[in-house]
């Protein structure tokens, strides 16, 4: 600090020598100009060319009070010198204030005639000048008459052609207020073309130094608009473009070019003001550069200094010449404090060396111009130099302040970006992280409210339904939150294909229906029945909608939220609109925003982070649409998004369900590897007529191909679909051994297609595995409700379908392995105790009725036969399993006696197949653990009828009936032997549903089934 300390002050000490020096060598110049004598100045020594310009310094000829004319002088020359006096220019005439008016006189001697040029630069304050005997001009209105006098101060210049080698000049002065009057500062003489090129170097130093100084100033301001945190640019902006204003107003007075009505009091008003407002432009500007506080001497100083600009701008002119060393004396306390400040912030370095620089050149200007007013001298040429080199030492330091601000900026932009994305992989890392216990959260608590067996308390089934709730919805928001950091760095790819625009919707509508939705407010479905197939990512479109609707819903109270859409050209536009709260228009612009919520604050407005909108819109521009929004406060929102129409080549979504449309390869042999465009054969690797038979439905030729090689090298038989109608007809037609299903297809989509087989085949009958481009948990939840035994996501690798496919095969085969051997058990049932009463019976009647006996023997044949043969059927006509019941009945009839009554009521036109050995174990466990253990006995009911659904068969007695617990061991299969839980497993394999079983005690019971109407095979 001590080495800063004396560097600085040994800077000062330097500059001031320095300074000291220039203005001595030009308050002394050293060329030795001819004097005026007694009103004659001779040169005709001095070599006009050479030498140039001569100042008209010395002895002039003085009238006071007379303003004359070179004509007067003519004529009464003799009569004037009475009133002559001789008077050293340059300065004022000898009266008591200085004020009045007079007549300047002086004979010029030169060498020979020729063009002579006078220029005068301060003659105060008005002036008329005379050359040769003819008038050059002037600079106000001279007159004696203080009332006709008006003041200027304007430089003149005036030619003349000198006849003789004696030239007089007359110039008439006057000054009545403001200024003494006089030649204050000497004219200029020479030859027209020297004189001239001095005035033209002197005006173009000052238009130099005023345009440099004004388009600095111009450029700082410019700065500063961009750049409000430093303003300190602002005040080195007003320093430079008041300087500008000063110097334009000084010297040659170049604005008088632009501004020729100028008044002098203006100009004088200026004078006095400008200087000491840009020095304080300066004061501000340095203490706000170097951070600078002010103390309490800086802030009383500040407060005198516009107190004293106060008084300048509101006192007449006339006081402001006694003003004038108070403001010398304000302005050097001014440089007082700027060196404080640069001494105090010394520890600065190389930025209090440049500051301390363009104040060294700043006083040197300062103290040039404070001299060349007093003195009425011409400024000298480096004093243009001076001035630019403050404002160019300045620039250059506040160049460098800005570089090494922008170098920092960009430093720490890298690191930003960096530090943004190491934030967005902690979000995607921990989002990833967070999935799996989010995951858990929602399984386990929904998993809480299934629990059936026990389940909870209505207090607390409300608590962990809302931590479902929370769950799932935190769940999504990790989804939202991977979904935008996979856009931002372009990470999120789509899969472009025809899509059909409906059936995403119809997912949507799904997904949204689960969860509970404001009994106040209806979903329209508003789609046309035909629309073309847009070209877009399907798990991406319903993404979209999903986001755009949940977002109807949870800003609308009351109202409707409804989906429409229209052809618009080669796009087509979704609108989802909702009759909500709507959106001021102040809050559209920055709607789809990342986290950033456009409604208005009340109910719902803080669900979610929002991100829902950001991604939508995104999500629509990354398929080649764009999103649009209208909007009315109190009225509701719409919300637009266009996306392309496919090619007209590209399959609309009514040819789906045209057989001929689609690719078929049903019961064909091929090798493994054949094209799956064209018919193909069974595959030869282990294929035989005895092999699996598998339909295979999917609108993407290339799965289609991969999934067609993957059956055809495990050997199986197939059917190739291209669309779910199409499936749909396969399936009536051929039940196969196994499914391959894509969830997304236009017109019957996948979804549609499981459900139609769920309502016919049970999951061990009929496996389904799901094929899906989408991962969403929505998708795969969908796909298990309607039925799938498994789902694969697309694209898949060609072992896994292969081990998919073997593994559900497996299930099928195990499940019917298993079926069939309880099957066999159950043929095989006949207890020892129904044969020995049988018998006894059979023997009792050989006594007492043969054709009762004949009767029986028939009915225990028909009995044992079916017990006996081991059926291969998958199903076998109703009439068969009636047959068996009836002679089941017949002969627990015969051992009952009157304690048995049967009643069957058959609708002649039900006609259906069902599973062997269905209807007779359900009647024996009606007449053993009905009817049997009641003394008195009972009735036992067979009813068959056609429904609308099917035929319904009912079994109902009337006996001991069960309690709630045995009813529900019952429906559990731990109870009741094997018989009804074999006949309740079958019915699920084949239907997907079970035995609907009612009971009391001593009500009875009552057993009731429904099989679908089949035609027989």
């Amino acid at each position: 600090m001590k080495n800063q300390l004396l560097l600085l002050v040994g800077l000062v000490l330097i500059f001031a020598a320095a300074a000291s020096i220039v203005v001595y060598y030009w308050l002394h110049p050293v060329e030795n100009y001819p004097q005026a004598r007694a009103g004659v100045l001779d040169a005709r020594d001095w070599d006009f060319t050479k030498q140039g310009v001569i100042p008209l310094q010395g002895e002039w000829e003085f009238y006071e009070d007379r303003l004359l004319t070179p004509a007067d002088f003519a004529q009464s020359e003799k009569e004037l010198e009475s009133g002559r006096s001789l008077l050293n220019v340059p300065g004022n005439w000898n009266s008591a204030d200085g004020f009045g008016a007079g007549t300047y006189r002086l004979r010029i001697e030169v060498s020979e005639p020729g063009y002579y040029s006078v220029r005068a630069k301060k003659i105060r304050l008005s002036s008329r000048i005379y050359a040769a005997g003819d008038e050059l001009g002037g600079s106000g209105t001279p007159a004696a008459d203080p009332s006709r006098f008006v003041p200027s101060n304007l430089p003149v210049l005036g030619t003349v052609k000198a006849e003789s080698r004696t030239i007089d000049i007359v110039i008439q002065v006057a000054s009545y207020r403001y200024l003494p009057g006089g030649l204050v500062q000497p004219p200029e003489f020479g030859l027209a073309e020297e004189v001239a090129a001095r005035r033209d170097v002197s005006r173009m130093g000052d238009m130099i130094l005023v345009t440099a100084l004004l388009v600095f100033g111009l450029y700082f301001a410019g700065m500063f608009r961009q750049w409000r945190r430093e303003p300190y640019l602002l005040y080195f902006s007003l320093f430079c473009l008041s300087l500008g204003l000063f110097f334009s107003i000084d010297n040659e007075i170049v604005l008088a070019s632009l501004l020729p009505s100028i008044s002098f009091p203006a100009l004088q008003k200026l004078l006095f003001i400008v200087p000491s407002l840009s020095i304080l432009f300066f004061i501000h500007y340095v203490r706000l550069y170097l951070d600078d506080k002010p103390g309490r001497g800086l802030k009383a100083f500040l407060g005198a200094s516009y107190g004293f600009l106060a008084v300048l701008i509101f006192i007449p002119n006339e006081g402001l010449v006694p003003l004038l060393w108070p403001g010398i004396l304000m302005q050097t306390l001014s440089f007082v404090f700027i060196f404080t400040s640069i001494f105090r912030k010394r520890h600065l370095g190389a930025r209090v060396y440049s500051i301390l620089l363009g104040t060294f050149f700043l006083i040197i200007s300062w103290v040039f111009a404070q001299t060349r007013y007093q003195l009425a001298l011409d400024s000298p040429y480096y004093m243009v130099v001076t001035l630019l080199l403050v404002v160019l030492s300045q620039s250059f330091l506040m160049s460098d302040r800005l570089r090494s601000a922008f170098v920092q900026s960009e430093r720490l932009s890298r690191r930003l970006l960096i530090q943004d994305r190491q934030k967005d992989e902690f979000l995607a890392k921990t989002s990833h992280e967070l999935r799996t216990p989010l995951h858990g959260i929602v399984n386990l608590s929904q998993s809480l409210l299934d629990q059936a067996e026990t389940p909870l308390q209505a207090e607390h089934r409300d608590n962990i339904l809302l931590l479902n709730r929370l769950g799932r919805r935190l769940a999504g928001l990790v989804g939202d939150i991977l979904d935008l950091n996979r856009i931002r760095y372009g990470e999120l790819r789509v899969q472009l294909r025809p899509v059909d625009m409906r059936v995403s919707a119809e997912f949507v509508w799904e997904t949204l229906a689960i969860a509970s939705v404001n009994p106040g407010i209806r979903l329209r479905n508003e789609l046309p029945a035909e629309l073309p197939l847009v070209l877009a990512d399907e798990n991406r479109l319903r993404q979209i909608l999903h986001n755009l609707l949940e977002n109807g819903l949870k800003y609308t109270e009351r109202g409707t939220v409804s989906l429409s859409a229209a052809r618009q050209g080669d796009m087509l536009a979704v609108t989802v609109s909702d009759t909500g709260r709507g959106i001021p228009p102040e809050l559209r612009e920055e709607l789809f925003q990342p986290f950033v919520h456009g409604r208005e604050s009340g109910a719902g407005s803080r669900e979610g982070i929002g991100l829902g909108l950001s991604i939508a819109r995104q999500l629509v521009e990354l398929q080649g649409g764009a999103m649009s929004l209208e909007s009315e406060v109190g009225r509701g929102s719409r919300f637009t998004f266009t996306l392309p129409v496919a090619d007209a080549g590209e399959r609309p979504a009514a040819a789906a369900a045209a057989p001929s449309s689609a690719m078929r390869a049903e019961g064909s042999e091929a090798r493994h590897g054949a094209s799956a465009l064209h018919p193909m054969r069974l595959g030869e690797g282990g294929g035989s007529t005895a092999a699996l038979h598998i339909l295979i439905v999917d609108d993407e030729p290339s799965n289609l191909k991969v999934a067609l090689d993957a059956v055809a090298s495990l050997g199986h038989r197939f059917t190739a679909v291209s669309s779910g109608a199409e499936a749909l007809e396969a399936l009536r037609r051929r039940q196969p051994d196994l499914v391959l299903l894509d969830l997304m297809m236009p017109g019957v989509s996948g979804l549609d297609v499981c459900r139609e087989i769920r309502s016919l085949h049970g999951l061990s009958e009929l496996p389904v595995l799901m094929l899906t481009a989408s991962g969403q948990t929505a998708d795969i939840v969908a796909a298990f409700a309607a039925g799938a035994n498994d789902i694969l996501h697309k694209p898949f690798e060609l072992a896994e379908l292969k081990a998919r496919v073997q593994s559900l095969l497996a299930m099928k085969s195990s499940s019917e392995q298993a079926v069939r051997r309880e099957m066999d058990f159950l043929q095989a049932q006949i207890t020892p105790h129904f044969l020995y009463n049988t018998l006894n019976a059979l023997i009792g009647l050989s006594y007492k009725d043969v054709d009762k006996l004949r009767e029986t023997i028939e009915h225990l044949t028909t009995y044992l036969r079916a017990k006996f043969t081991f059926v291969l059927a998958e199903a076998v006509p109703l009439e068969r399993e009636l047959e068996l019941a009836r002679a089941y009945l017949a002969i627990e009839q015969l051992r009952f006696g009157p304690r048995l009554q049967v009643e069957c009521v058959v609708d002649e036109g039900a006609r259906a197949l069902l599973p062997p050995l269905t209807l007779q174990p359900i009647v024996e466990n009606a007449v053993r653990h009905g009817i049997g253990p009641k003394p008195e006995g009972g009735t036992v009911t067979v009813s068959i009828r056609s429904i609308p659904v099917g035929v319904e068969i009912r079994v109902e007695d009337d006996g001991v009936g069960m309690d709630e617990a045995m009813l529900a061991r019952l429906e559990a299969g731990q109870a009741g032997g094997i018989g009804i839980g074999n006949v309740n497993r079958r019915l699920q394999m084949r239907y997907g549903r079970k035995l609907d079983i009612a009971s009391r005690p001593g009500a009875g019971t009552r057993m009731t089934m429904i099989v679908t109407k089949e035609e027989r095979a």
